[in-house]
């Protein structure tokens, strides 16, 4: 199964692709987690964009999609989380899956307020300590959601892959609702 789940940050992405990837025997692919490993590691990569992220600021397209066309290349189903997050990476995404015949069978939105991302973030700073979990960076994140990443939202909605999932109830009873599209998509396969 290939999966996007798109949401704004604080939405429960990461909890939700990690439980899609472990029930579904799918790779969690997450750009955030890569970034951040790669500035862990100190390479190139993780040098260029360490400012950015401690901003809430986009990494630039050119090197987010790279980035995944290296990790889709050898995969056959996978849930996405964190990408795309503008409308080119978007289009890039689509032609690379069209390329090797791999088009998406489900996007999940997970839709929650402003106000709940922003409080859930600023948990989960203080739980873990994350530099792009700052006020300033929270509200540049939710920003460019709001001006880039709805865009996409929208791409996929017409496209008639999308599920939209109230992203403000409990953890369980959102991946209830998750399971529930993806068994109609199963079924449609």
């Amino acid at each position: 199964m290939r999966i996007l789940i798109l949401g704004p940050q604080g939405s429960g992405k990461g909890t939700q692709a990690k439980r899609i990837a472990e029930v579904y025997g799918v790779p969690h692919v997450a750009t955030g987690d890569m970034f951040r490993a790669a500035v862990t590691e100190g390479s190139e990569l993780g040098r260029q964009v360490a400012p950015l992220l401690e901003e809430g600021r986009l990494v630039p397209d050119e090197l987010t999609i790279e980035l995944i066309r290296e990790r889709l290349a050898d995969v056959e189903g996978f849930v996405l989380d964190g990408f795309p997050r503008t409308m080119a990476q978007a289009e890039a995404l689509d032609s690379m899956l069209d390329e090797i015949g791999k088009p998406l069978d489900a996007v999940i939105l997970l839709q929650v307020s402003d106000e709940v991302a922003t409080q859930r973030l600023g948990n989960r700073a203080l739980l873990e300590g994350r530099a792009d979990d700052s006020p300033e960076a929270i509200r540049n994140r939710l920003r460019d959601y709001h001006e880039l990443t709805e865009l996409v939202v929208d791409r996929y909605g017409q496209a008639g892959i999308e599920f939209v999932v109230d992203g403000e109830q409990s953890v369980d009873d959102v991946f209830a609702a998750i399971e529930d599209a993806l068994e109609g998509v199963a079924a449609r396969r």
